[in-house]
């Protein structure tokens, strides 16, 4: 039983609002740290434990309003100047709101509520008493990443999936593909311990920034959003309504030129309601980004302070919006690009000053909408990456050969940050160094239907950009063909579409390659990837951006663009199978996973396409 004896729904709504204040006081404490004589800070902060303890009392939460009581009385110190802020008091400040969040994570589970640590309320009390506080010498130590078990890897029968999927025959015969294989989960956020008196700090700060990657099931919708979807829904209704009476009129014998004349009016104002429907609930799941970012700020002022740097996370475009659900999919690749900017981009204050640098470093959060998609850049003013180096440690790490890596462009060089196992850090520490962070950022950026890019500058920083769609639920697809079977291409990566030649195919040290606006191309068909027999010709050519190369596409033929729903497989994942969506015609389309399905070697029978050149 928790110490809640109230109405559920009182305490679910009271935590969902303490929730969001108390993410507040956390970025107004990074901001106090800057300007700790701040009043309207000091203030601020003031009410919003004040507004939390009102809420706990009333939900007679006993050790909640004493943990808010002690701070509200600090803060009442620091706001009349008898107390001075110090980073040790800023310690055990950050450490109490760690304590509170813990506090609303028990009521959500309904278990018991037992007080806070009493070396917090102990450490609060001598702060309110006017004793000094001393910062402890804590001793870092890294633990072991935990075992993660191999993914069996199966095979999927395409004909078979294409039959299941379809009730007929596959039109050729296809070959085996393996099953999809999940990517390792990211390990641990990294573990700090201390045997040193006043410890509870840092292990709070490590709570707060392990409870980051917890989803919300609940939404917050602004009312105008909702009107505007019962409006639509209303209109829909008399459009229903029109249609039911003219299918009446036509089944008794009704056929006259003005009829059918009203029959396509009525279709035709369906589909415009429809659509701006469709239009509308998606925005009603539309949510700020600033809703995730509040969170970093707390994270990366306790980052650098266990890996004693100076920085600072500045924020911009918070209120661009984006899909709910990408928003909760995006919190654990940005945990690790902050994390990784901190750790691997910021120097520490002395490197920073031997470079003629500030002490401080600055990392840069922003979003903002460029057409229809939504691009999250992750900027600091630090080291910068060396493509040699990077080259080299691939090299070394066993990830790539000397000839593959000096065949990678400087682009190209950048983006094995990527690679499953790759790090700079020859030492594991308790944030970094074990391989494990950036590929799996790729991984669900990937899972997002989106791309990520980098490019950086020795000496003076890196910038990494994620470019996403605006919502999953519908995807922009070029729908193409290999025989008569259609498939989709996720058209974010589609830049163009043009014939194929085969007198303008050429060999390249075995791979083929097309030379378009005096780019080398390779050259991959569609049959090949998914292991179907060649087909006589590939007469077109899909230009697409991969996240590391571009390259021509061949396919039989193309049906055109479409915005598409889809549908996850049940029970079944095929190895480069997005999901299912139906066409217009009731046929059922394959998504494909292009990232996946690049990523393996080729079966290309160049043979095919210089059959017609010769």
């Amino acid at each position: 039983m928790s110490e809640f004896s109230g109405d559920q729904e009182l305490l679910k709504e009271f935590l969902t609002e303490a929730g969001e204040l108390l993410a507040d006081v956390d970025n107004k404490l990074v901001e106090l740290e800057r300007r700790q004589d701040d009043p309207a800070l000091l203030n601020h902060i003031f009410r919003g434990f004040h507004t939390i303890k009102g809420g706990a009392g009333f939900l007679c939460v006993q050790p909640l309003v004493d943990l808010c009581h002690l701070t509200e009385n600090l803060f009442d110190l620091l706001r009349n100047g008898s107390l001075k802020l110090d980073p040790a008091l800023m310690d055990v400040i950050m450490s109490a709101t760690g304590s509170v969040r813990d506090m609303f994570d028990t009521l959500a589970s309904s278990s018991h509520l037992a007080p806070a640590d009493p070396a917090l309320l102990a450490d609060l009390e001598r702060a309110i008493s006017g004793e000094a506080l001393v910062m402890p010498a804590s001793k870092a130590t890294s633990a072991p990443a935990p075992d993660v078990p191999p993914v069996a890897q199966g095979t999927v029968d395409w004909p078979a999936l294409y039959n299941a999927l379809t009730g007929t025959q596959a039109p050729v015969e296809a070959a085996k593909q393996p099953a999809a294989a999940v990517p390792a989960a990211p390990s641990p956020l990294g573990r700090r311990d201390t045997d040193q008196p006043g410890a509870h700090a840092e292990r709070a700060g490590r709570r707060d920034t392990d409870k980051l990657i917890v989803k919300e099931n609940t939404i917050r919708i602004d009312t105008a959003r909702l009107d505007q979807v019962l409006n639509l829904s209303g209109e829909i209704g008399l459009t229903k309504n029109r249609l039911t009476c003219l299918r009446t009129n036509i089944m008794q014998g009704e056929t006259s030129l003005e009829v059918f004349r009203a029959l396509d009016e009525a279709v035709s104002q369906l589909d415009l309601l429809v659509g701006d429907l469709q239009n509308a609930v998606m925005k009603t799941r539309m949510q700020p980004v600033g809703r995730l970012f509040q969170k970093y700020p707390r994270m990366a002022r306790d980052l650098a302070r266990q890996l004693g740097k100076e920085l600072e996370l500045e924020l911009s475009g918070e209120e661009t919006e984006l899909d709910k659900t990408m928003v909760e999919e995006l919190n654990d690749p940005l945990v690790h690009l902050v994390r990784n900017s901190a750790d691997h981009g910021i120097e520490s204050p002395e490197d920073r000053r031997a470079a003629g640098k500030p002490d401080k470093g600055t990392v840069r959060l922003s979003a903002r909408q460029a057409g229809d998609h939504i691009v999250i850049e992750i900027s600091d003013d630090g080291r910068g990456m060396r493509p040699d180096v990077l080259r080299r440690k691939a090299v070394e790490k066993g990830l790539l050969d000397i000839e593959a890596a000096s065949a990678l462009d400087d682009r190209q060089a950048l983006h094995l940050i990527f690679m499953p196992g790759f790090s700079t850090k020859d030492e594991v520490s308790s944030v970094s160094g074990r391989g494990v962070g950036m590929d799996v950022v790729k991984s669900n950026i990937q899972k997002l239907n989106g791309r990520i890019d980098i490019s950086s500058e020795p000496g003076a920083g890196t910038r990494i950009s994620i470019s996403l769609p605006l919502t999953l639920a519908i995807l922009p697809v070029l729908v193409v063909r290999v025989g008569e079977q259609p498939f989709a291409v996720p058209l974010s990566m589609v830049r163009e579409i043009i014939p194929i030649r085969a007198r303008e195919v050429q060999a390249v040290s075995g791979r083929a390659t097309m030379v378009v606006r005096d780019e080398v191309l390779p050259v991959r068909t569609l049959s090949g990837l998914i292991g179907w027999p060649q087909p006589l010709q590939p007469r077109y050519g899909v230009l697409l951006q991969a996240s590391m190369s571009s390259l021509v596409l061949a396919v039989d033929s193309f049906i055109g663009r479409d915005d598409v729903v889809i549908k996850p497989l049940e029970q079944i994942k095929p190895k480069g199978v997005a999901g299912a969506t139906l066409a217009g015609d009731g046929s059922v389309v394959l998504v494909l996973d292009m990232e996946t399905l690049l990523s393996e070697p080729g079966h290309d029978d160049l043979a095919t396409l210089f059959a017609q050149a010769a």
